[in-house]
């Protein structure tokens, strides 16, 4: 099977896996895995890892202990070679080279970079408590909300570029206001109209004419909620519309406003508003 995660086993941990990113939570060991890698990938580990031994793109492998916190990175297209002696727990993220340029382009101004992996055990405890985020959402299975990851995984590109590449001396400068009236309006009417699509942060910082990260930023301070917070309650209260003035069924209400299934659906509205479409439409 295809696909940014297909070198890894299922059996190896949880997976949320879209089209230009991906991620899993794993857990094994002892073990060992070879593979190039068919996209640019992090490595956070959650547990130590005494005698870890690691190669990219050559025959000699770098051995010594990787601490909780550490960071790998493997660049696309890079050989490598990984053996742990006791079990470990650790997130790998995937990310497609089109989605990580697209993002050093809108955040960086530049489409041409090249990741710069840390040396063995090095630790990043920003980088870590991104991960454990990105983790505590793949976890919840079936509740977990997408657009929330895929924000997070936005957000955890960028801080890759900015620590760990050949662009992080162009940050920009941090913007703190919130998004100018007319932008909002167009980022708004874009999200109602396309509630039925999948809806990126990178989309909506274009419309808004803003990189991500200070889209995130005017964002919040707009609307006093993330965007993926704000893309669940505009999909329940869409769902929610068609459920009390329509007899369409809830499979197709669930497509309209933007819901994996009727089950995805009915999940969040017990989870978020303690209800589910039976009750509503029953209540009329």
């Amino acid at each position: 099977m295809g696909g940014l995660l297909k070198d890894i086993p299922d059996h190896w941990g949880s997976k949320f896996e879209g089209p230009t990113g991906a991620v899993t939570r794993t857990q094994t060991g002892p073990n060992e895995i070879a593979f190039i890698a068919p996209s640019h990938m992090a490595l956070i580990m959650f547990s130590t890892q005494p005698g870890r031994e690691i190669a990219l793109n050559s025959d000699r492998r770098a051995i010594g202990t990787a601490p909780v916190g550490s960071v790998e990175l493997v660049p696309a297209g890079a050989e490598l070679f990984a053996r742990w002696r006791v079990a470990k727990e650790n997130l790998l993220v995937a990310m497609d080279d089109a989605r990580l340029t697209r993002l050093a382009g809108l955040e960086f101004e530049t489409d041409t970079f090249e990741l710069m992996p840390p040396r063995l055990g090095h630790v990043d405890d920003r980088g870590l408590m991104l991960a454990q985020l990105i983790r505590d959402e793949v976890l919840r299975g079936g509740m977990a909300n997408e657009d929330c990851i895929d924000s997070l995984l936005t957000v955890f590109g960028i801080y890759l570029l900015r620590q760990y590449s050949s662009v992080r001396a162009r940050t920009p400068a941090v913007l703190t206001g919130g998004l100018a009236a007319g932008a909002w309006r167009e980022v708004n009417d874009y999200i109602q109209a396309h509630l039925s699509e999948k809806i990126s942060v990178s989309d909506m910082a274009r419309i808004a004419g803003l990189s991500p990260s200070h889209f995130l930023r005017a964002f919040r301070r707009t609307t006093g909620q993330p965007p993926h917070q704000f893309l669940l309650a505009a999909r329940l209260d869409r769902a929610r519309d068609l459920i009390v003035a329509s007899d369409m069924p809830f499979g197709l209400i669930a497509k309209l406003s933007g819901f994996n299934s009727n089950s995805h659906m009915t999940a969040t509205m017990r989870r978020v508003w303690q209800t589910t479409p039976s009750e509503l439409r029953r209540r009329g």
